[in-house]
């Protein structure tokens, strides 16, 4: 299992990789069946991030980083300096839609060996 949510910009001059204290956080949305979800579910959903997105940039709490689908979620990608606030920006947002119902974010933390792990945080 891949643990790593960075980007995958491999730039020589690491001007697009994120600065260490950019901190990723993940939005992962159950759908109605165990693929891709409907149609109309993806055409919501993405409707959702777009109003998300800029909400978070007019905050100034982060940036959208787009999202993916597959095994009957979707999982919106997040990021920005302080995950937590982040999180509670999106938090009430979220709420309000019926796309975020059993809904949870997904965060990096250090276990205390050192390793990084997942932490399900629920909406």
């Amino acid at each position: 299992m891949n643990l790593d949510f960075g980007s995958d910009d491999d730039s020589a001059d690491g001007s697009s990789i994120p600065g260490a204290d950019e901190r990723d956080l993940l939005v992962v949305l159950r759908l109605s069946n165990r693929q891709m979800g409907t149609n109309e579910e993806r055409a919501e959903i993405t409707l959702m991030a777009d109003r998300l997105a800029a909400a978070v940039e007019q905050a100034g709490v982060g940036e959208y980083d787009g999202d993916e689908y597959g095994g009957g979620e979707c999982t919106l990608f997040f990021c920005g300096p302080d995950e937590m606030k982040l999180l509670g920006f999106l938090r009430p947002l979220l709420q309000r839609s019926s796309y975020a119902r059993g809904a949870h974010f997904v965060r990096l933390i250090e276990a205390a060996d050192g390793d990084m792990k997942r932490e399900n945080i629920p909406l």
